[in-house]
């Protein structure tokens, strides 16, 4: 008799790394997780098979299988599904950690083109470059970011506001990390950071 898995929510996944804190249990995790992608339940609730592959792949990363955790995002990109920012923004970030620049800058590349409208596929890809080390890169695609995000912002978009704000604030850290004078966005952030904290005085 074939037993059908319950469905599942995103509480569910969530629970899975609270409670995996060994290498060994991330990757038994990260092995249900996959199966549970190739059995979908109708009944799941914002879980689907490409967001399980994503966090499959999260759990490998955390236990140091970069190579297995990148195949994992492969299939996750394969799947065609929307996991926000941007399914492919996991792949990106899981090829910098193995060394496969190439392969990470044609992914880059290729969203580029799209020019994406969430804000967070800018930072998510920025402080992928960050963590590799790559400044001068997370340091462009922060400022794209920042650019779009400003640009919706004088369109009315309400949530653009949001958007730059995280996005001036790494942008900022990584001009400091590169030793680079302040520029207008530097000051937009020092400005906010001063009336936050006369607010709070």
């Amino acid at each position: 008799m074939l037993l059908v898995r319950r469905p599942l929510t995103p509480d569910d996944v969530e629970e899975l790394f609270t409670r995996a804190r060994t290498p060994e249990q991330h990757r038994a995790a990260a092995e249900r997780l996959a199966a549970w992608a190739e059995e979908p339940h109708p009944g799941d609730r914002d879980v689907s098979p490409a967001s399980l592959l994503v966090s499959a792949g999260e759990h490998l990363t955390e236990a140091g299988d970069v190579e297995a955790a990148v195949a994992v995002f492969r299939r996750a990109v394969a799947a065609g599904q929307h996991v926000p920012p941007d399914v492919r923004c996991y792949l990106h970030g899981g090829l910098l950690k193995l060394g496969d620049v190439d392969a990470a800058r044609r992914i880059a590349e290729e969203m580029r083109r799209e020019r994406p409208v969430d804000g967070d596929v800018y930072l998510f890809l920025g402080e992928n470059h960050e963590l590799a080390g790559d400044l001068r890169e997370a340091h462009r695609w922060l400022t794209m970011g920042a650019r779009r995000a400003f640009n919706e912002i004088e369109d009315g978009d309400d949530r653009a506001a949001e958007d730059a704000a995280g996005l001036l604030m790494a942008r900022l850290r990584v001009r400091r990390a590169l030793g680079l004078p302040l520029d207008e966005y530097d000051a937009l952030v020092a400005s906010a950071l001063l009336n936050e904290r006369a607010t709070t005085d």
